[in-house]
């Protein structure tokens, strides 16, 4: 597992390599969220991942997206990413992060705090898909949570095959 903590920072040659981002980040879980969104609470959500995995994979209601990578393969930082944040949220406002795992958002939420003033950013535990990966905030997932999702399509009826209950 640290071998791909240390390949997906290496892939950046542009940050240091920061390890453990447990400390580094707040955190903020499916419950929380929930609570939020019941409460009708003040916060925007902001996508890292790639463009493609936005449009294919879903993502949350709302939410926009800077992707930290320059593509799929995640071989590089977005160069203007650092720049795009600031011009689309403001560094009070409240902001969850959220990506695939977890990974992307927690150098994403450290980078934007350590460099740009950024004082309330969430990244969501375990990202869309969920993970327990040490250094990193995990959890379930945003999909597991059954939190709301956008842009997620339905299965295909071609793609299916036949009901073997349907037979029945």
């Amino acid at each position: 597992m640290a071998a791909l903590v240390a390949l997906l920072t290496a892939c950046d040659p542009g940050h240091e390599e920061h390890g453990d981002y447990t400390d580094k980040v707040q955190a903020v879980n499916a419950a929380e969220i929930a609570g939020w969104y019941a409460d009708e609470r003040e916060f925007r959500i902001l996508d890292v991942r790639t463009k493609s995995e936005f449009e294919h994979d879903g993502h949350a209601p709302g939410a926009e997206l800077v992707p930290w990578s320059y593509n799929d393969k995640m071989d590089g930082v977005n160069e203007t990413f650092i720049q795009t944040v600031p011009e689309r949220f403001g560094a009070d406002e409240t902001i969850v992060i959220l990506c695939s795992l977890g990974m992307r958002a927690s150098q994403a939420a450290d980078e934007l705090q350590r460099t740009a003033g950024f004082t309330r950013i969430y990244v969501f535990e375990g990202g869309y898909e969920g993970h327990d990966m040490a250094g990193f905030p995990s959890g379930p997932g945003w999909r597991a949570s059954e939190l709301p999702m956008d842009g997620v399509d339905p299965p295909r009826e071609d793609l299916l095959g036949e009901d073997p209950a349907a037979e029945e």
